[in-house]
């Protein structure tokens, strides 16, 4: 008996992704997402044919009808590419810098809307290529950070990334002479156009591109206007940080071309190092019998399919937002947690979990929920010792905001050297 042909090992596969321009119409991926699990499934909903036709039989037909694609993943958390599912599930984004600040100009006398790839500056002489620089007030949520991607040392100077927010004239330019780290914050998009056009409070889209191997001349599948309806993260002590997400796109096309894979050397976090604190930060109100934590964002995601002559939906809309989580406190060394759910205190939760190195690599997650309402609250006897397990929901607020205001219930930050998302 003759051999296959071709094989091909589940070991080589990646994950690519990279933000969609227009949702909904496939990039090649600007980055590799190491993980442990994809599971996509393209849907086809058919259309069956039961017409009666003097005879026994049942069905005549089986007829193609809209299509959509879902999708599952997860794996260690990794602190350099979680941000793109964060700003897709969360929708509003800004950023701060540490480092060495340099001499300071401001927007040139056209201001700048969102989608902007361009910057005109009144000087440019610290703007450089390569350069690193923030955009508004420095340490508020207006603040933006690119590079110079060329045109350094002119007045024009194209970024390496168009605007995610709009910038007034006048508004301050800062470059860097060095960076430590970027700090990137994510909040509920409540207004603005984080899509692109006028898709009102919709984060963006992403392709996330599937490299398998199997698909005939570029081996993988790309699957556009990939938008997460989860993102959840698990800390336990005796393990590694993990996210797992789920996601509904189009369905799935070959790859424009076979992707390249691009893996950063930033490596996973042992989750020993996260820290928990409850009725205010892991610094002032430090909490140290948690065993294990959960976070998920929820948003409801559902497709729209129109008389457009297309299978794949009109557009796959954000709907609402929520958190909720859990904490296993394991041995649990007094009743607090219990008295915060009979008392009904919606304590602040702040969870950080950090990788423990220093400078620029540190590698950081920082999970802000200002009123934590506990819906469950249990003693357990498992073990040697009793504990409490802990259910919770964020509830909206106006602490946890990003640049478009009004409510969110979370808040998260993400500190490395990634310049953008």
């Amino acid at each position: 008996m003759a051999g296959p042909t071709a094989i091909f090992p589940v070991t080589r596969r990646f994950i690519g992704i990279a933000k969609e321009v227009t949702p909904g119409t496939a990039v090649m991926p600007t980055a590799t997402l190491p993980m442990t699990t994809f599971d996509p499934e393209d849907k086809v909903i058919y259309l069956p044919d039961e017409s009666w036709r003097n005879s026994m039989a049942g069905e005549y037909a089986l007829i193609q009808g809209v299509e959509s694609a879902d999708i599952s993943m997860g794996g260690p958390f990794f602190g350099d590419g979680i941000g793109y599912h964060l700003l897709n599930i969360f929708g509003d984004y800004w950023q701060t810098v540490t480092g060495s600040a340099g001499t300071a100009t401001t927007v040139g006398a056209t201001p700048y809307v969102a989608g902007a790839a361009t910057l005109n500056v009144t000087s440019g002489t610290n703007l450089t290529t390569s350069t690193t620089f923030a955009v508004g007030a420095l340490g508020t949520s207006a603040e933006e950070v690119r590079t110079v991607a060329s045109g350094g040392g002119t007045t024009t100077i194209t970024m390496n990334a168009p605007f995610y927010q709009n910038h007034a004239s006048g508004v301050a330019v800062t470059p860097y002479t060095s960076v430590t780290t970027v700090n990137h914050l994510f909040s509920l998009l409540n207004s603005g156009t984080g899509a692109g056009g006028s898709l009102q409070a919709q984060p963006p889209a992403y392709t996330l591109t599937d490299y398998t191997g199997l698909t005939t001349t570029v081996g993988a599948r790309a699957y556009p206007y990939s938008c997460l309806s989860e993102l959840t993260f698990t800390g336990a002590a005796e393990a590694l940080l993990m996210w797992e997400a789920k996601a509904t796109s189009f369905v799935s096309q070959a790859a424009a071309s076979t992707p390249t894979a691009s893996v950063s050397t930033v490596i996973p976090q042992a989750d020993w190092r996260s820290l928990v604190g409850i009725g205010g930060t892991t610094v002032g109100s430090p909490i140290n019998d948690v065993k294990e934590w959960k976070v998920t964002l929820s948003r409801k995601v559902a497709p729209y399919w129109t008389n457009d002559g297309q299978q794949n939906p009109y557009t796959i809309a954000r709907g609402a937002f929520t958190v909720s989580g859990s904490l296993s406190f394991d041995p649990s060394y007094d009743e607090s947690q219990l008295l915060n759910f009979l008392n009904n205190t919606q304590p602040q939760l702040q969870i950080v979990a950090a990788n423990g190195l220093a400078g620029s690599a540190v590698i950081s997650l920082t999970i802000n929920i200002q009123a934590a309402a506990y819906e469950t609250a249990k003693i357990t006897s498992s073990g040697d010792l009793f504990g409490h397990d802990i259910t919770f929901k964020g509830i909206a607020n106006t602490t946890n905001v990003g640049p478009s205001g009004s409510y969110s219930p979370c808040q998260i930050q993400v500190s490395n050297s990634v310049t953008n998302y």
